[in-house]
């Protein structure tokens, strides 16, 4: 059972390398499975089609990057115990965004989101994916909310989802020559997020 793992696992990594290196249109089921060392009737047991293999690829990269972020944050917040913990937390998150190893990360994430496009399984999965990992960082964030360091009218599971979003938003300003100045959104999301979560 774990060599049949390690072979879905070989050939799904050959095609996120090439979804990142050549887009989609640059996966071809020969090459792979001759880069796999493994026979067509072997990729299309485990993926069905060269659209289930993409899809899988496209969901896998979103939800990795997405878990990385969310393991970064929940590893800070394992050290937070105050509400200036929280706060310095929560900056490093924002800082996070500006790392040059991010470049890739972000085109990886609105390609993903742009495969959904009439694929409404992989938009379910992504979605299904997203949701999970938003429980998980809101429930991180409870105790905090149960000592009165955040505030109790707002749904923390919302409030993750809303971040995200705005850190997509990031991604806008970043992909192309935007002149928006980006210190300045960074220090916007800051002050906004601190507004939800601790109250004007």
């Amino acid at each position: 059972m774990a060599a049949e793992s390690s072979v879905k696992q070989t050939i799904l990594e050959l095609a996120i390398s090439t979804i990142d290196e050549f887009g989609e249109t640059g996966v071809r089921v020969s090459q792979i499975v001759e880069a796999a060392g493994v026979t067509i009737p072997t990729l299309y047991h485990y993926f069905g089609s060269r659209e289930g293999l993409i899809e899988e690829a496209q969901a896998e990269r979103f939800i990795r990057i997405l878990r990385a972020d969310i393991d970064v944050f929940l590893a800070q917040l394992e050290t937070c115990k105050t509400r200036a913990d929280l706060e310095q937390a929560l900056a490093k998150l924002v800082q996070a965004l500006e790392l040059p190893d991010r470049a890739l990360m972000r085109w990886q994430r609105l390609n993903a989101l742009g495969a959904t496009y009439a694929r409404p399984s992989l938009a379910e999965r992504i979605t299904k994916a997203h949701d999970e990992l938003a429980t998980r960082t809101a429930l991180a964030l409870v105790p905090f909310q149960q000592k009165g360091i955040i505030r109790q009218d707002i749904d923390l599971r919302a409030v993750v989802a809303w971040y995200n979003g705005a850190v997509l938003g990031k991604n806008l300003v970043q992909i192309g020559n935007s002149d928006i100045d980006q210190a300045e959104w960074d220090r916007i999301l800051v002050m906004a997020t601190h507004a939800v979560l601790f109250g004007p």
